[in-house]
């Protein structure tokens, strides 16, 4: 850990840091401390013994070449597990990077910088060696990994606070050789020395300033003292104080693309929105994360320079490997290439593999496969009918899931009345008839939900339902996802669809055997994961909805937050019951209703 001194409003201090011994060569690391979020930085305090460097004399007089690479929203994706065998990914990215360092080590006018533009984790199976506390932490498979591949420093991303901001501290105060960056980030005193508002890394004297910013969308704090504030403001606070003192100024944003309309799971600002607000070209390129967006796969778009600022993102999940070479000549810097690198086609880093990958692979595996019992012999809990029919009607698996919610929360100590999810927490079905591992379950449940307790009143179930009704996917029209919900086996009810999505209405609906009209005004507790209805926002922004009625926005229904983890309680529920079984709930029992009108063929009447 390094200490925060934190400085006062309006100053930041500069420590010495130590970079990565396995990044950049001939490297030095400055790190800025403080809240770069009250107000404008007008001063800059180096630390007792630390000088700034100065413009480098290297640059007078020849062109200086700088190859960044950088990847972005990994999730853990560091391999694959296959039914071959396990697929290699992140050391096909290694490969790249330390051929290019190694090429360019001998030359005093070329240096390779890497970097992470957050959401290093959650996702795959390596969060499972995470442990559930700094108690039984183990280890954090991507931090570890990033530090031997020589990252040189990598943005917060929103999903890193998934397992609480203890583990996260833990994870980076054990495993990462490199500068965690977030300058938007305030109040969160567990994290002081622990993240950065920013850096300036040295390399062969060339001084690369790196602001790190993440998005305040869909974040978990368990802090209530930790806010994400308005990058747009923070950036206006860090530029002038920063900027002289580089000779190359990159923002490693987790803000994600854009704020257009139908790029979901955003607030305040994208990158688009951000570069536009700043002075012309103040920045020299923005490196994005978040929205997992294939850019300049052919090079740099037009479309993608705002404002004289190129912005950059290569997907997700370590399919691309996006390279920005940067030259400097005569003090100023330009993007002179950008191009995305298809994982698959790299080679392994077969050291890297076996020293470093494959100790962390046979954790792993071990997790992966362990049995929790069998699957119920019944096609409806099969991927084809969950993808197909998860917003269709009453679903066996979505029953499973909602029935164990309740029964663990019951357990827990958690007074609920009932349970709803909606597709977003679930990716696939199972295989019928057949043992289900942990692995299985991992890859249906990938996500660290965590569940959210809801207070409504039976008046605003019944809006809910209602609501919940115009989003069923009806015969003859395409499917997509619009936050249908389904629920346990406490709620019964009928859908009458009507002739058209407007018509369509919630009926005969009884909770807890109880009809509903009869308890308009009780409050009822209402489990949900944390992520229900984030994926519906494509649907309700756009046109098609047009149901000529407001939808119910459901996170304006008064809630609070648990550290219940889903995954985690189905998997001890699947466990007890020996399988998705169905006395656990893995069937169909009428509790969802759906009568359907007669539709004439296009064109007739």
């Amino acid at each position: 850990m390094i200490t925060d001194s934190s400085p006062a409003p309006g100053k930041l201090s500069v420590i010495q840091g130590k970079p990565n011994p396995h990044g950049a060569t001939d490297s030095q690391l400055y790190l800025f401390t403080g809240d770069a979020t009250t107000g404008p930085i007008k001063t800059v305090l180096p630390d007792v013994g630390v000088v700034l460097p100065g413009p480098s004399r290297i640059l007078q007089d020849k062109d200086f070449f700088l190859c960044i690479f950088h990847f972005n929203d990994l999730h853990g994706h560091l391999m694959r597990f296959a039914p071959g065998g396990e697929e290699p990914v992140f050391s096909r990215l290694v490969w790249q990077m330390k051929t290019a360092r190694q090429k360019f080590q001998a030359d005093p006018r070329k240096a390779v910088l890497t970097l992470s533009a957050g959401n290093d984790c959650v996702g795959s199976i390596f969060d499972e060696l995470l442990g559930s506390s700094p108690q039984n932490y183990q280890v954090h498979a991507s931090y570890r990994l990033y530090s031997a591949a020589g990252l040189d420093a990598a943005a917060l991303g929103n999903h890193d606070f998934d397992m609480g901001s203890h583990l996260l501290v833990q994870a980076i105060h054990r495993e990462a050789r490199f500068p965690i960056l977030a300058a938007n980030l305030s109040g969160c005193r567990e994290m002081d020395g622990f993240r950065f508002p920013a850096a300036i890394l040295t390399v062969k004297g060339v001084r690369v300033g790196i602001i790190g910013l993440v998005t305040p969308a869909v974040i978990k704090l368990d802090d209530s003292q930790c806010q994400i504030v308005d990058p747009i403001p923070v950036v206006h606070n860090l530029l002038p104080a920063l900027r002289p003192h580089c000779d190359v100024l990159i923002i490693l944003s987790h803000l994600g693309y854009s704020l257009e309309p139908g790029i979901a799971l955003m607030r305040d600002a994208g990158d688009v929105e951000l570069a536009q607000s700043l002075p012309y070209g103040s920045v020299d390129l923005i490196v994005g994360g978040h929205t997992h967006h294939v850019l300049n796969q052919q090079g740099l778009s037009a479309n993608n320079i705002v404002n004289g600022i190129p912005i950059v993102q290569a997907g997700a999940l370590g399919r691309f490997l996006g390279r920005v070479d940067i030259t400097i000549r005569n003090h100023v810097a330009s993007v002179t290439n950008v191009r995305l690198m298809p994982t698959d086609n790299l080679p392994i880093d077969q050291e890297f593999e076996q020293q470093e990958m494959q100790p962390l692979i046979a954790q792993a595996r071990s997790l992966f496969t362990r049995s929790l019992g069998r699957v119920e012999n019944d096609p409806n809990l099969s991927t084809d009918v969950v993808r197909n029919t998860f917003a269709a009607g009453e679903l066996a698996l979505a029953n499973f899931i909602t029935d164990a919610m309740i029964d663990r929360l019951l357990l827990t100590g958690h007074n609920v009345d009932f349970a709803m999810i909606d597709a977003s927490c679930i990716r696939r079905g199972l295989m019928v008839g057949k043992e289900v591992t942990f692995g299985d379950w991992f890859n249906l449940m990938p996500f660290a939900d965590t569940i959210r307790l809801y207070r409504m009143t039976g008046c605003q179930l019944h809006e809910l339902l209602q609501d919940n009704a115009s989003r069923i996917d009806r015969p003859g029209e395409p499917h997509t996802e619009r936050g249908f919900l389904q629920f346990s086996h406490q709620v019964c009810y009928t859908v009458e669809l009507g002739h058209t999505r407007a018509e369509a209405s919630a009926d005969d609906i009884t909770v807890n055997s109880i009809p509903l009209i009869e308890q308009m005004e009780h409050i009822f507790t209402v489990a949900a994961t944390s992520f229900t209805r984030e994926l519906a926002f494509n649907w309700e922004v756009c046109t098609e909805q047009s149901i000529e009625r407001p939808l119910m926005i459901l996170h304006a229904v008064p809630y609070s937050e648990t550290d219940v983890f889903l995954r985690k309680e189905l998997v001890a529920y699947i466990q007890e019951q020996e399988g998705v079984t169905r006395t656990g709930g893995a069937r169909l029992d009428g509790r969802l209703r759906v009568m359907r009108e007669t539709r004439q063929p296009h064109g007739y009447n």
